[in-house]
């Protein structure tokens, strides 16, 4: 199950993270880590990273599917740790932000569907609890505090984050941009639906028939993630860096060159 209706929210800190090159260390990035934090710290590992200089850019889907997602709010909180908010993440949120309790259940079951039953695990509470709790009228955050951390954490999550030198533009998203917005108006267009479901749901380009034709003008490179590749590929500008952490047990890893 990968569509959603994204359900009504305050989208206000919706945004573009702007940021200039690293000149203290090197800048990495990775697929989506979907809980499997133990292949992330390999591979950091591998490249000897040190969070005293080095920053780790994510393009989304941090938690679900993998066997710890709670770890991470852990992450979220490092200064040198910056993430994209993705398809998962959203649906996190949906539910907890949610209201209504009709709306509420219907995103409920569609974050449990898609791998976020370790939430009941993190609360200490059996799923159908949760579930019982997510239709009574009381906000399911007054219900559980322990959520509260996870939706400030994940709503200052920017939909897009731009890094920047005198010689490069690269963006970061998570899964794809209409190829009729170009890179300098995105965050103008964030208060369109249509532009939103695309970042955080599309796989409209990396499926087309033709695919080398899709390219977004106006910025150097785009990382995205969300579409799972048997390696990494590259698609006019983008490059769709998840090889599948939770399903095939490779998470890709790069340094991005400036």
């Amino acid at each position: 199950m990968e569509h959603s209706v994204l359900y009504k929210q305050d989208y206000s800190q919706s945004r573009v993270q702007y940021l200039f090159k690293n000149n203290r260390g090197r800048d990495f990035i990775c697929g989506d880590i979907h809980g499997c934090f133990d292949l992330l710290e390999e591979q950091l590992q591998t490249v000897n990273f040190d969070p005293q200089q080095d920053r780790l850019f994510s393009v989304g889907d941090i938690i679900d599917r993998g066997c710890d997602s709670a770890k991470a709010l852990f992450y979220l909180e490092q200064d040198w740790f910056y993430c994209i908010r993705g398809n998962h993440e959203q649906m996190f949120l949906d539910w907890c932000n949610e209201n209504t309790p009709v709306f509420r259940a219907d995103a409920f079951r569609f974050h449990m569907h898609n791998g976020g039953q370790w939430v009941a695990d993190y609360l200490g509470v059996h799923i159908q609890q949760l579930n019982d709790d997510i239709l009574n009228d009381t906000p399911i955050t007054e219900k559980y505090p322990a959520l509260n951390s996870w939706v400030k954490a994940l709503s200052a999550l920017p939909f897009a984050m731009e890094i920047k030198s005198s010689r490069k533009k690269i963006g970061i998203i998570h899964a794809e941009i209409p190829q009729e917005v170009q890179w300098p108006s995105l965050e103008a267009e964030l208060n369109k639906p249509r532009v939103l479901y695309s970042l955080l749901y599309s796989r409209k380009y990396i499926h087309s028939v033709k695919p080398k034709k899709y390219s977004i003008g106006g910025v150097d490179e785009i990382y995205a993630g969300h579409t799972i590749l048997d390696k990494p590929q590259k698609i006019g500008n983008i490059h769709y860096i998840d090889t599948g952490a939770y399903s095939r047990n490779q998470l890709t890893l790069v340094e991005i060159s400036n």
